[in-house]
């Protein structure tokens, strides 16, 4: 296995900034269960180790005291956090939204047809 992720697999674009991300299950620490977007180049300063599962998804783990940096090198590659580094705005306005188009009144017939075997 390589010690970086594969230049294009996996890879999509941050909607705020335009940067790549890769999308990631996070294993422990704060975002523990939560898919986290992660730069898509790895990143010696990042606190987070990112690998490849067995079944071709991504997951990431929070470095710790107890395991400070990447366990083994040919598998895991240190990975930022796109959070911490998006350039794009911090909290966008969101869509106006619009008031939903209400339908026109059905007009009653003026003449209602005649009851089933009633002349």
């Amino acid at each position: 296995m390589p010690t970086i992720p594969h230049p294009t697999r996996g890879v999509t674009t941050c909607d705020r900034c335009g940067a790549a991300i890769r999308w990631a299950t996070c294993t422990s620490g704060t975002y523990k269960g939560r898919r986290v977007p992660l730069n898509a180049l790895p990143s010696p300063m990042g606190g987070y180790a990112a690998r490849y599962n067995g079944h071709g998804g991504l997951v990431v783990r929070e470095l710790d005291r107890e395991f400070p940096q990447a366990e083994d090198a040919r598998l895991e590659w240190p990975a930022l956090l796109h959070w911490h580094s998006c350039t794009g705005q911090q909290n966008p306005q969101p869509p106006a939204v619009q008031a939903p188009r209400s339908r026109p009144a059905r007009r009653r017939p003026t003449v209602q047809p005649p009851l089933w075997g009633s002349r």
